[in-house]
């Protein structure tokens, strides 16, 4: 369907971005005039008028991809990436640049948790998830080596996709480690999710017919999630089941408690690599936490690279099987809440396993903990099925019923249930 823009959807995200952005700074060099000129330049299509924060590791054509690394004098791009040529052909435009971790690593930029800017929005999408909860963009562009779109869209309460590896083209975008990276998709709802994935690949959901067979995942082989994650999680199985999915206990295969350690291993190895020309040059500007995976990662030898990447098919061949018995696993997105303080991004290992499986991943916020922050739940299923990843996601919004609405009246409302109990 084709659609014309609309210039008070474009006037409200402005208004949004004049409130929240001195406080969350989610935005690169924010430049209003050029926005409009973009907004109005923008043509029709199926995402007419959906305006796009890009993380700053994705090209935008006359725009500089600084990945938060100022110290490298940077040029403007000469195109744009493959994604975000897609989208605007579809009639999006871009609003601007959203911040990203220095190189999408650990070390974080400006941006604060929309829901309470004292903690941490996230990593490394930070800019892209906080202005997506904040109202100031329709569709936010993230990236996914290690938890990068999981774990801020679930600290941010707004839904994040990470799509089968390898299913979005990655041209365009600045590396971290090319056999993990993934571009994904931050909205407020599923329905958008699925439009913009719709969009880009022309795919619609397979009939499904009920039960949907949902496995409760706890346990992904890493330390245990907060307590009050766990509650949450074990509530939304009953609320499932009390709207008549069929939900089971699911548990990973023990090969899996390898893949963390076999995981930051190869991306240091291949981050190395990545890095090798402009660590030489600048590489005492590097940020702490990245100069120390560059240095780990060119030790890692050949051998070591060969069985890891062994491991990493036997785990995805052991996971695939679980899909036998479930339609999606649902389990937590991160350990808990975002920890207060703003100089770390948060534990990512919730979403590692399946970044090291390159399975495709949707994150649903779910509910407030008891101090006022979204704790955020993570539906996984088999390979290319994120058409019908989406669709079952969908139903399940309408069963957690989470909204949201910030103090100043912006955005949906901020209301969800409560982590225990009925």
């Amino acid at each position: 369907m084709t659609l014309e823009s609309d210039p008070k959807e474009f006037e409200s995200r402005l208004e949004a971005i004049r409130v929240w952005e001195p406080r969350v700074q989610a935005l690169v060099d924010w430049d209003e005039p050029a926005a409009r000129k973009r907004f109005s330049e923008a043509g029709p299509g199926p995402l007419a008028g959906w305006s796009l924060g890009v993380k700053d590791i994705v090209d935008v054509e006359g725009m500089a991809t600084r990945s938060n690394a100022n110290f490298i004098p940077w040029r403007p791009a000469a195109r744009d990436s493959a994604l975000v040529e897609v989208l605007r052909a579809r009639g999006a435009f871009v609003l601007s640049k959203t911040v990203t971790t220095t190189f999408a690593y650990f070390d974080p930029g400006p941006t604060g948790n929309p829901w309470n800017p004292d903690h941490t929005p996230g990593g490394s999408s930070s800019g892209s998830a906080a202005a997506v909860a904040c109202g100031m963009i329709r569709l936010g562009l993230g990236s996914q080596t290690v938890a990068s779109v999981n774990r801020p869209a679930s600290y941010c309460g707004v839904v994040g996709l990470k799509p089968t590896y390898g299913r979005i083209p990655i041209e365009g975008v600045f590396p971290f480690a090319p056999s993990f990276d993934t571009l994904g998709l931050f909205t407020a709802d599923v329905a958008d999710s699925l439009a913009a994935f719709q969009a880009l690949t022309g795919e619609s959901a397979s009939p499904s017919l009920p039960p949907i067979r949902v496995g409760l995942l706890p346990d992904q082989k890493v330390e245990a999630a907060d307590p009050e994650m766990l509650s949450a999680l074990a509530q939304a199985g009953r609320r499932l089941e009390s709207a008549g999915f069929q939900v089971s206990s699911a548990e990973l295969p023990s090969c899996c408690e390898e893949a963390h350690g076999n995981h930051w291993t190869l991306v240091a190895a291949e981050a190395s690599v990545v890095h090798g020309g402009l660590y030489r040059v600048f590489g005492d500007s590097y940020p702490p936490k990245l100069r120390a995976l560059i240095l780990k990662g060119g030790r890692v030898v050949a051998a070591e690279l060969e069985r890891i990447r062994s491991h990493r098919t036997r785990v995805r061949e052991e996971v695939g099987r679980l899909f036998g018995d479930y339609d999606v696993l649902l389990c937590p997105s991160a350990p808990g809440a975002a920890p207060a303080g703003t100089e770390a991004t948060g534990d990512p290992r919730f979403s590692l396993i399946w970044t090291y499986t390159g399975l495709p991943t949707l994150t649903l916020p779910y509910c407030l903990s008891q101090a006022g922050l979204p704790l955020g739940l993570q539906l996984v299923a088999p390979p290319n099925r994120e058409a019908d990843l989406l669709a079952i996601g969908e139903r399940m919004e309408s069963v957690f019923e989470f909204s949201r609405r910030h103090p100043l009246g912006l955005g949906r409302e901020m209301a969800g249930y409560p982590t225990d109990g009925e």
